[in-house]
């Protein structure tokens, strides 16, 4: 019984630095957001700051980890055979899975100091990818895999990077089946000049 209190103080004050680090990020930079402010607008003290986090950085990389952390679940689950065919479903969950911390988001992706959030995730869908491909034995060349895969979760990244900083007529369902319009078009056309050179 103990521990579940332990655990529900944990959860509010963790929720607790989320809601004062949300309110801080609309109104300045990250960078120019100190530990001072952070404790005072969460109503804790800097010792009970510093039980979770050293810095406001540490802060922001584990609201990245998190939604890593989930998306890494939701490209597990992906049938990448499938994705190369048809990337909307992939797109879409991964989409969905940004927007649920779309607060923070909106500022992650936006910001030029808030964190290597799509780096990250250009990383991780890379290495699933060449996993992906290493353990199934798909006819495409390790290293020429890796430039499509890093290729394309690039300028998929650019994309929902510009279509969070801006406001854009489109839903994000709708850019997720764009992206994924151009991406089909263009492995065909990629697997077209391959069967060119042979």
């Amino acid at each position: 019984m103990e521990n579940a209190k332990i655990d529900k103080r944990v959860i509010k004050t963790k929720r607790a630095i989320r809601k004062a680090f949300n309110d801080l990020i609309h109104t300045k930079d990250m960078s120019d957001i100190t530990i001072s402010e952070l404790v005072a607008k969460a109503n804790i003290t800097r010792s009970t700051f510093y039980v979770y986090y050293d810095t406001v950085a540490d802060l922001r990389d584990d609201i990245e980890n998190e939604i890593l952390s989930n998306i890494d679940k939701i490209m597990d689950e992906n049938d990448w055979l499938k994705s190369m065919v048809n990337p909307y479903p992939l797109l879409s969950a991964i989409a969905e899975e940004i927007v649920k911390y779309d607060d923070t988001n909106r500022y992650i992706l936006s910001s030029n100091n808030s964190g290597r959030l799509l780096e990250k995730l250009n990383c991780r869908v890379v290495a699933a990818f060449l996993k992906f491909v290493e353990e199934h034995d798909v006819p495409i060349d390790a290293a020429r895999a890796k430039y499509i895969a890093a290729f394309i979760t690039a300028g998929t990244g650019e994309c929902f990077k510009l279509w969070f900083n801006h406001q854009s007529s489109l839903t994000l369902e709708e850019l997720s089946l764009r992206i994924s319009e151009l991406l089909t078009k263009g492995l065909v056309l990629f697997k077209n000049f391959d069967d060119a050179e042979e």
